[in-house]
């Protein structure tokens, strides 16, 4: 294909998965009967650098544009106190800035940490406005060499750039690292955390494939990445946080470097990822048409972005009776695709049947979730996880053996 790789410019890109046309995951639906976009949704491995990725991806101004339900405040986050930790390890810096710093949460909790100058970058409009309103500089915009140049001269360089969750969205990664290097002093450091594609990519879990992330980096591939940019990294650290996660510390190096990944390991995985997700999807559609059958109730809980890619790529919609989600601003609609209608968990209450609870959260909000559901639903329920680091396939097992 002509597309060059976004990381090493390389253009050996072949095919990992085709999940056909979808609707963009956060832009929920008002009414069952509302016309949505669709887009194409294929996803690469570059054999030169090992980066998987969306060679095609939608055009940022399509995605950004609108209010989209997914705020960092909104999510538990139990690495939090860590990644903190790490980033203030010998006192807290004077200076930081955020590269997508969605509401504002984290330099929130910087500035608990006695960080005196938080400076965010946030191209969201909405969560820009919430971060600015709880105290902190926030400059609306796409990352970018004259948003950084306004940056420095209006609050100087920083001790530390931090970008967390946002390295994935990038379809400008060398753009990141120079922007990175100009605002940081010469002996500050960069501190990045984003999805480890790894449990999804050993699992052939697609809920992880997401259209807003264009990037899926295993180990391997994202220190390289660091290191042909110039950053030696310092510090790895590795959360259950949503799917997965891996944080790196870097500082400039003399020199970048040419690191290597094991591509060789990394595109032979990439080759049997679709047929390891359409057996899941297939034993997952065939195992819950059994449970119905018996009559048994299937309810998808959580319908965030991750939870619409798996219903409509696995082609879920016909074995879910309904949606149900805990924020109220999602209540009463529809999910994108599947058009599943989205009821508050109180509704569980309300039906004896046997219930097959998909758990669509992230694994570090389950335990929860599932003793919440067990209180509403308390007679001949399962709860059964769709999503990784947690094993969907030993998960996918206990349903296949559960008799309503």
């Amino acid at each position: 294909m002509s597309h060059a790789c976004r990381l090493c410019r390389g253009h050996d890109l072949s095919l990992v998965i085709d999940l056909g046309s979808l609707p963009i995951a956060h832009r929920l639906l008002e009414r069952r009967d509302q016309t949505e976009e669709v887009f194409p949704f294929q996803v690469h491995v570059c054999q030169s650098c090992g980066l998987i990725q969306i060679v095609d991806p939608v055009d940022p101004g399509i995605l950004y544009d609108r209010y989209n339900y997914n705020f960092s405040s909104w999510k538990p986050e139990p690495h939090l106190p860590d990644e903190l930790d790490l980033i203030c390890a010998g006192g807290a810096p004077g200076a930081v800035a955020e590269i997508g710093c969605n509401d504002g949460r984290f330099l929130s909790e910087l500035q608990q940490r006695g960080v005196a100058l938080r400076v965010g970058i946030e191209p969201n409009p909405v969560s820009g406005s919430i971060a600015r309103d709880r105290g902190h500089h926030v400059h609306q915009g796409m990352l970018g060499p004259d948003l950084v140049t306004d940056i420095v001269h209006a609050h100087g360089q920083f001790d530390v750039v931090v970008s967390r969750q946002v390295f994935e969205h990038l379809l400008d990664i060398d753009n990141f690292f120079a922007c990175a290097a100009k605002l940081l002093k010469a002996d500050g450091f960069l501190f990045v955390d984003l999805p480890d594609f790894q449990p999804s990519f050993d699992n052939g879990d697609v809920s992880v494939l997401w259209e807003e992330h264009v990037s899926y980096f295993t180990e391997p591939v994202l220190l390289a990445a660091f290191a042909r940019n110039g950053f030696l990294v310092e510090t790895v650290r590795k959360y259950d946080f949503s799917g997965g996660t891996i944080a790196v510390k870097a500082r400039r190096a003399e020199a970048p470097a040419m690191a290597n990944s094991d591509v060789t390991a990394i595109v032979h995985t990439a080759q049997g990822f679709a047929a390891r997700s359409a057996d899941y999807a297939a034993h997952l559609r065939t195992s819950l048409e059994a449970r119905r059958a018996q009559g048994a109730r299937v309810v998808l809980y959580g319908v965030g972005c991750r939870a619409c890619t798996v219903v409509n790529a696995l082609d879920l919609k016909d074995c879910i009776d309904f949606a149900v989600d805990d924020q109220p601003e999602r209540q009463g609609m529809f999910m994108p695709g599947s058009r599943l209608e989205i009821k508050p968990s109180a509704v569980l209450a309300d039906d004896r049947r046997p219930l097959v609870c998909l758990l669509a959260v992230n694994n570090e909000s389950e335990d929860k979730v599932m003793q919440k559901v067990m209180n509403l639903s308390p007679d001949r329920t399962i709860c059964v996880t769709l999503f990784s680091p947690k094993d969907i396939h030993q998960a996918l097992a206990a349903l296949d053996t559960w008799q309503p």
